[in-house]
């Protein structure tokens, strides 16, 4: 049964949108903040961390590099239902990561630290999507693996009575 709006009851949260659908939105953004950074990434490091020198410019070349990575591997699983928790969730840690160091470091500008929270609350969401995910795959998983019916023997259980 998949997963909807109000998933994640285990961990006491409701999500406003469908898990996968929340995992395809953040992968596609992460794909268009990758693809900028790659291309215009000036522009990126005149955002966060806020200089335009070639050492920034570069670091943005490779977090760019890193989230289009990230992003086309997470619309890719969740378009097949295959790993897509952990794609989910590594973005997610990204995100946390990227936050903290935003929100953490001295003497950044305010738009930087304004990055630093939307990649925290990016992070979050994340995570919360990569749950629901997971739980999903699990509850798939076990209706697959336990008898439909008391004489009825699966695959799964099929070997222990060999």
């Amino acid at each position: 049964m998949p997963k909807t709006a109000g998933a994640c009851h285990d961990a006491g949260v409701d999500l406003p949108i469908e898990p996968r659908m929340l995992a395809v939105l953040l992968a596609r953004g992460r794909v268009a903040v990758g693809a900028v950074a790659c291309a215009l990434p000036g522009l990126a490091a005149a955002v966060a961390p806020g200089e335009r020198r070639p050492s920034t410019r570069a670091l943005s070349r490779m977090a760019g590099a890193r989230d289009l990575a990230l992003g086309v591997g997470a619309l890719t699983s969740v378009k097949e239902r295959s790993q897509d928790a952990e794609w989910v969730g590594m973005g997610a840690a990204v995100d946390l990561v990227d936050g903290l160091a935003l929100l953490l470091t001295r003497r950044l500008p305010i738009r930087a630290r304004l990055v630093g929270l939307v990649a925290l609350g990016a992070g979050v969401a994340g995570l919360l999507a990569a749950r629901a995910l997971a739980d999903e795959r699990d509850a798939a998983a076990a209706v697959t693996t336990s008898p439909s019916s008391p004489g009825q023997v699966t695959s799964n259980t099929r070997s222990a009575h060999a």
